[in-house]
Formats: structure tokens, sequence, C-alpha cells
């Protein structure tokens, strides 16, 4: 219903002017209440709107976002792997090097038979040239 098509009583009949007047208070009234509800859902409707835009932005976001992740997830997988092999690597030389160890503990005792053996040798050659301390040619001689 239009306001514009409500038509108003003459003011001279009371009669007329007390029916007219319940129903132009409700024609009035559900105007009103039209037009609250056309302005509610206008305001409803443009908010639905703007949230409905906020959605599909951050839906477009969040998919970038996404496929920003999987690419670094990926590039950390390989550098994972990387490591992993070159923690492979190193585990094998230091292994390398423990048993390189064990061999130059070896070559150490090696080598300190060997000196404490030149040691003996020369002390025994030293014994032969030097007579004074040569036990077998002091009695043959007295």
């Amino acid at each position: 219903m239009n306001l514009n098509s409500i038509s108003f009583p003459p003011a001279s009949s009371s009669t007329v002017h007390q029916s007219a007047d319940p129903a132009r208070r409700t024609a009035e009234a559900k105007a009103a209440f039209v037009g609250s509800l056309k302005s509610t859902g206008a305001s409803s409707i443009t908010e639905f709107y703007s949230q409905a835009e906020d959605i599909h932005a951050n839906s477009k976001a969040l998919a970038k976002q996404e496929e920003t992740v999987q690419k670094e997830t990926k590039k950390l997988a390989k550098e994972n792997d990387s490591l992993e092999k070159f923690l492979d690597k190193t585990a094998k030389e230091f292994q390398g090097l423990k048993d390189l160890e064990a061999m130059m503990a070896e070559l150490e005792a090696d080598f300190g038979l060997i000196e404490e053996t030149l040691r003996l040798v020369e002390a025994d050659d030293q014994e032969e040239v030097d007579p004074e301390t040569r036990p077998d040619q002091s009695d043959s001689t007295g």
C-alpha cells in the first residue's frame, strides 16, 4: 500500500472522520513498518554483500597463502633431504676418523716398541764399545 493512495476524509464529517481515523492510523503504521523493514533489509543486504566480498577476498588470499606454504614445504623437504645426505656422509667420515684414530693409537704403540728396541740395541752397542763397562774383560786382566 502506498501513502499517496490513501484518501483523507473531510474534516467536517465526524462519523466519517472517526471511521477513517483508525484506517488512516493503520495505513500509516503499516507504511511506517514496511519502510522500517525496507530500511533494515537494505542495510542488512549491504552488510551481507560486504561480508560476502570480504569472504571472497579472504578466500583468494588464503588460497595464495596455502600455495606459498606448499611451495615452501617442498623447499624444506628438499633441504631436509640434502641435510640428511650430508649427515650420513659426515657420519661415515666420522666413522673413518674413529678407525684412523684406532690405527694412530696402534702406530703410536708400535713406534713406542721400536723406540724401546732401538734404545736397548744402542745400550747393548754401547756396552760392546766401552771396555770398562764390560764385565768379562775386567776379570781376564786381573
